[in-house]
């Protein structure tokens, strides 16, 4: 299964897990909302027992719904005609609310309209017998034109949760196991991505190398000819090629072993004065085995004054010599130009080819560690994904940008963009 196919599976889990979470808070809302309902029912019937308990108004038993009053989510007030005694009202109170079971603390006040305010206050504990009460703040009056019993129920909130605690707690239930699922996905996950991080690094390793061993096994062939062997100079040439790559193999597995063992490469830049025209006809020299094998051209238009940065002269090399060496690689018969000037206080370098190109998609992730697009994984280009990541460490650390523009199946143009004189 690819990457691209997990992405969306572990995208659809994501909402569908989303999706039943906001499904469960909607349900939780639902049965608060019922229950509130439920509550708010169940002491109005208490009221309306009350009623017909105890002799508190003239008006008939039909119209008893219109005397309450419910001002307040945590309040209920009702009409009365005549002011009860204050245990009597406790105690035919109390046994509503147990009918009906309202199991939560109420302080119950008296308003007289006669004298505008509170004759007297009791207080209800109809929760679990020892409990101390609580919400003992002042009660304010509802001024109003009559008499009227006043009922404040200061854990309203608190007790319509606790009859949810079955809803509550599953939900809770199945939250845990969605937070569970959910971490199981992404360790899952991150297990693939590491195997397929690991299938592509032995899948590759072994062509990792395949440029250097391939220039010097074309130079090595080149030294065993009769006509190449009565000319010292190209001997010399030769014999510097292999040279020069040997050297760069044990650099590059040096970097490797610190990069993919340890994760902890480091690049030890020292600025010195170079001259990158120098550094290009270097890569190009070692390169032009695989020119040759490969029937290609590589086209020098190079400033002419030679221009001197301060750099570090073997780290740069690398970066030159592993974007030639892509331009080489990904097409048949490569034709690869490459431009140098300056302009302001910067150096440019650009190194155009003629390859397969770079979907614009994958432009982003070239300069990833282990990234390899998916139009260069042929067998005979194949790579671990660290030579552009090493090219764009070692042009950050001079302070430089690395620019990419491609067309896929026209080609592509790196332009290295670095301060003449960065310390």
């Amino acid at each position: 299964m690819r990457s691209s196919t997990t992405r969306i599976l572990i995208l659809l889990l994501a909402i569908t897990i989303a999706a039943i979470i906001g499904l469960q808070i909607h349900w939780l809302q639902k049965t608060y909302a019922f229950e509130k309902n439920v509550f708010n029912t169940s002491v109005i019937k208490s009221i309306r027992g009350l009623y017909e308990d105890m002799d508190l108004t003239h008006e008939p038993g039909s119209h008893l719904s219109s005397l309450i009053e419910h001002p307040n989510p945590n309040i209920f007030l009702f009409k009365i005609d005549s002011i009860p005694q204050k245990d009597s009202l406790a105690y035919y109170l109390k046994n509503e609310f147990e009918d009906f079971d309202v199991y939560t603390d109420c302080r119950v006040a008296v308003y007289n309209y006669s004298r505008q305010g509170f004759i007297y206050e009791s207080v209800i504990t109809a929760t679990a017998p020892g409990k101390k009460f609580t919400g003992m703040a002042q009660l304010v009056p509802v001024k109003k034109d009559f008499s009227y019993v006043y009922l404040f129920f200061p854990n309203r909130n608190r007790y319509i949760i606790t009859q949810m605690n079955a809803w509550i707690l599953t939900s809770s239930l199945l939250l845990l196991l969605l937070i569970g699922f959910s971490f199981a996905i992404y360790y899952l996950y991150q297990q693939k991505f590491l195997n397929e991080v690991q299938k592509d690094f032995i899948n590759n390793v072994t062509h990792e190398f395949s440029t250097p061993l391939m220039v010097i096994d074309l130079s090595t062939d080149a030294l065993t000819k009769q006509s190449v062997l009565q000319q010292p100079e190209k001997i010399a040439k030769y014999a510097n090629s292999i040279r020069h790559q040997s050297d760069y193999l044990k650099s590059h597995i040096k970097n490797l072993i610190n990069t993919v063992v340890a994760d902890q490469y480091t690049f030890a830049i020292k600025k010195t004065a170079v001259i990158p025209n120098e550094l290009i006809r270097q890569a190009v020299l070692q390169l032009d085995p695989i020119v040759m094998d490969k029937k290609g051209v590589i086209e020098l238009n190079l400033e002419e004054n030679n221009k001197v940065i301060q750099a570090d002269n073997e780290n740069l090399y690398l970066a030159l010599f592993n974007i030639i060496n892509n331009a080489l690689k990904y097409a048949t018969q490569p034709h690869v130009i490459i431009n140098t000037y300056s302009h302001n206080s910067h150096y440019y370098i650009s190194i155009k080819d003629n390859g397969i190109g770079i979907d614009a998609v994958e432009l982003k992730k070239i300069f990833k560690k282990f990234y390899r697009g998916q139009k260069g994984n042929l067998h005979n280009s194949k790579g671990l994904g660290l030579g552009l990541y090493f090219t764009k460490k070692i042009i950050s650390l001079h302070h430089g940008n690395i620019h990419v523009n491609s067309i896929p199946g026209i080609g592509t143009d790196f332009t290295i963009e670095l301060p003449v004189n960065n310390i």
